[in-house]
């Protein structure tokens, strides 16, 4: 929202820089995105007068003028029709950056330069508003008033000597949606005193209820509404005071009914809606919902087909307006409006961010609407647009105002304990500085003792609706700046477990290591579900014959996902998917049943196929293969905090699988590392290597410590790496290796890792090598040679005996 810096001294004593403004603004958290000084936008912009037009001896649409620009007279070639003598014209000096160019398709700016046109000098240009990105007039040069003065910069003429701030507002402080607003909080910021405009009426003897009336049908979407009446107004322009403060937000002006409107909209945030008051049938208003595809012409003279859904507003006959978005174009005000409806209501947010979004159409009003209006500040809001209406427009305002309000919205009622308070912020701040802070922000305090206190919420603030949200601006507006690093003594860590969203974690860690997820259905025919198995659930009235069966296993799915993947050109793929299996049981000692004898299992499914790395020139091109996928699984396990796992290897061959690897946690067999066999990748017609690791989630959750998780420093002391080889019996598996070096070397052990496996002709028929790289680490002192020695002595001796395997020397 663009927040004029001249504006908001109406409302406080701002003498802060517009820098330091800006900080403070960002420190209570609305930040800024930009500071524009309008006065440097219009730099080389001055009142002139035409002197002289004459035709251009060259061309027949163009004029040579002499304007006076105050200390020189210059030439300027024009192509406007409506430029005349004696005007007062706003005139660009060469070096200025024209704001808008009316001749780029895009409207971008540009630097005017001295030319020659047809032969003739031109040492200036005369602007239309378009140009100056005041309006979108383009056809013809923009006329001042005659009282402008010759020479006087143009920024200063339309009162554009202002800084304007560009404030990011969050959808949750509609509250700052307004220059009241943000006045509020700078005032609290600043130590300063907010001056809210006085509101005075002088009424007629006339009663407002003898000349309309409202009717609300719909009160769940428009809880209130508010009118009032001023009859006699006079519509012309607007004083050059209210039309530059419109113009520094970029609104252009229109009328002064209308831009009272809109002025009273940036001054408090509470939108309005001025009716004709004679156009509308009956002199009634009423809200209710349109009908279905209903059409309905708005302000903009686009016709809009409605939902039945959409609150609109109406008279005795017809819709006259989209309530909270636009009015419509049979009751706007013209000049030839003599009387006048002022609309102040509030509507449901839901109701109005729907209408807006499925019409396409986002004003100003349903901007704040949307976010949630003050439904307290309506009639604030129409008595001050009356009374600008009786200054400004000669009008005179009719006696009371109709406000239906069959909803009450009452301001919440809210506890802030002072221990609570310090606890949370992690500092004491002083009794009587929260009190400053929190009825600086129109918080009323309503009770007040040592322990803490009681507020009432106004109820412009809607994000307010816990301890925890005064605390937090209590803290925002005393200034983050001001709590120190160290925590005070009188913060307190709970000492329960960390509480994690295991799922979120497990999806974390395998998106972040470049994982797709895929959720997949969990019914599919009976002949798939059956190559798992004759286990499977089977489903009473199915839809189809593919959706016979409740899956026992995650991988035809996962299947199903590769082969619809590859129909795509899509080759390399790592997904996963955590999902549910099912399957029959009479075993009495199996977990327990979900109903009769069927068992539900979550399961967490790792599939990789194609290339490991993108092809490129430095990297040599290789697919996924076993090792790969153990890879991921490890690291998932180390970054859960799983330790109590193992893999063991099954088979070489199975209708499954080619090559297998079970997993068991916690001693516990919990799944299998495994490549899919040809058979099995030929019943969903794919050719490919497919690695997949299918293992039991709760398992995985069940002995994960993550809970248990505890820091500890970065070690004093040097690790130290040695590598060992063992020759041992195709049968025993790198695991049992790798479990009896654990085992034997204790704690000082910190890391293993398998980085070389071989067969050959040198170790002999049916045996293979195993070679592992150690980390010795002492978090206690730094290990001599003969320690380490001692402990590899240890750990080699321990595996020869266990495993029958033989240290393998180079």
């Amino acid at each position: 929202m663009k927040v004029s810096h001249k504006w908001l001294k109406n409302y406080i004593d701002l003498e802060a820089e517009p820098e330091e403004v800006k900080e403070k603004l960002t420190m209570l958290g609305l930040e800024v995105e930009s500071v524009e000084y309008l006065g440097e936008k219009y730099k080389n912009f001055y009142v002139g007068e035409v002197l002289e037009v004459m035709k251009h001896p060259n061309a027949d649409k163009l004029t040579v003028c002499k304007v006076n620009v105050g200390k020189d007279t210059l030439q300027i070639i024009c192509g406007a029709p409506n430029v005349a003598v004696g005007q007062k014209v706003p005139v660009a000096l060469v070096g200025a950056v024209i704001p808008r160019n009316q001749h780029d398709p895009e409207g971008k700016p540009f630097v005017l330069t001295r030319a020659k046109i047809r032969g003739v000098e031109s040492y200036g240009m005369i602007c239309s508003e378009y140009e100056l990105a005041l309006g979108d007039d383009k056809e013809g040069i923009m006329v001042l008033e005659p009282d402008a003065i010759v020479g006087q910069p143009l920024a200063e003429y339309f009162g554009l000597d202002d800084v304007v701030y560009d404030v990011s507002i969050t959808p949750n402080r509609p509250d700052c949606l307004s220059h009241i607003g943000i006045a509020r909080e700078l005032a609290v910021a600043f130590g300063l005193k907010l001056k809210k405009p006085e509101v005075k009426l002088a009424e007629s003897s006339k009663k407002v209820f003898e000349f309309a009336s409202v009717e609300i049908i719909d009160t769940v979407n428009c809880p209130r509404y508010a009118a009032r009446v001023v009859l006699n107004v006079k519509v012309e322009p607007s004083p050059k005071w209210l039309q530059n403060y419109l113009k520094s937000v970029g609104l252009r002006p229109i009328n002064n009914i209308v831009d009272i409107t809109n002025f009273v909209l940036y001054e408090v945030g509470h939108p309005l809606h001025a009716f004709d008051y004679d156009k509308l049938a009956g002199h009634k208003i009423v809200v209710k919902c349109a009908e279905e595809g209903e059409v309905f012409i708005t302000l903009d003279g686009k016709a809009r087909t409605l939902r039945r859904d959409t609150l609109m507003i109406c008279d005795a006959e017809k819709p006259v307006a989209i309530a909270g978005v636009m009015g419509g174009l049979n009751s706007e005000i013209t000049e030839r409006t003599r009387n006048v409806l002022i609309e102040s209501a509030y509507f449901n947010p839901i109701s109005i961010r729907r209408t807006s979004k499925y019409l396409g159409l986002s004003t100003d009003a349903s901007y704040r609407f949307e976010r949630g209006a003050d439904p307290n500040a309506v009639i604030w809001a129409v008595n001050r647009a009356a009374q600008l209406m009786a200054e400004i427009a000669g009008g005179e305002v009719l006696e009371g105002v109709i406000d239906v309000y069959p909803i009450k919205i009452e301001p919440k009622i809210i506890n802030l304990r002072f221990s609570r308070l310090n606890s949370i912020i992690g500092i004491e701040i002083p009794k009587g500085e929260v009190i400053k802070i929190l009825e600086g922000l129109e918080l009323e305090i309503l009770k007040l003792d040592e322990n803490g206190l009681t507020v009432k919420v106004p109820t412009f603030r809607p994000d307010l609706e816990r301890e925890i949200d005064l605390i937090e601006e209590v803290a925002r507006v005393y200034g983050y700046d001001k709590i120190p690093d160290k925590m005070s003594s009188i913060v307190h860590f709970s000492t329960d477990k960390i509480k994690t969203d295991f799922h979120e974690l497990i999806r974390e860690r395998l998106i972040g290591a470049g994982f797709k997820e895929v959720v997949t259905n969990s019914m599919l025919d009976e002949d798939r579900a059956r190559i798992f198995g004759d286990n499977f659930v089977k489903v009473l009235n199915p839809l189809s014959r593919e959706m016979s069966a409740l899956r026992t296993s995650l991988i035809p799915s996962a299947l199903d996902v590769v082969r619809h993947n590859f129909g795509y050109g899509i080759k390399n793929l790592k997904f996963f998917e955590i999902g549910k299996v099912f399957r029959v049981s009479f075993d009495e000692d199996e977990k327990p049943k979900f109903v009769d004898n069927y068992i539900e299992e979550e399961r967490l499914l790792i599939l990789m196929t194609g290339l490991a790395e993108p092809i490129s020139y430095d990297v040599k091109e290789r697919n996924f293969d076993i090792y790969d996928l153990k890879g991921e699984v490890e690291k998932l396990f180390r970054a859960v905090f799983l330790e109590n796992y193992q893999f063991i290897y099954y088979s070489n061959n199975s209708e499954i699988s080619e090559f297998e690897l079970g997993v068991e946690i916690g001693g516990k067999y919990a799944g299998r590392l495994m490549k899919v066999s040809e058979a099995l990748l030929k019943k969903f017609d794919l050719e490919a290597d497919v690695y997949i690791a299918e293992i039991d989630f709760d398992l995985i959750r069940e002995n994960s410590k993550i809970e248990e998780r505890h820091y500890s420093e970065i070690p004093k002391f040097p690790s130290v790496y040695r590598d060992l080889a063992f020759v041992i019996d195709e049968s025993v598996s790198v695991g049992d290796v790798e479990k009896a070096i654990r085992e034997s070397a204790g704690d000082v052990l910190k890391s293993i890792r398998l980085f070389d496996i071989y067969r050959g002709e040198k170790i002999g028929e049916g045996k293979k090598s195993v070679a592992f790289s150690l980390e010795i680490l002492s978090p206690e002192k730094t290990l001599t040679d003969e320690e380490v020695n001692s402990l590899i002595q240890k750990v080699v001796k321990y595996v020869e005996q266990k495993l029958d395997a033989k240290l393998r020397s180079y």
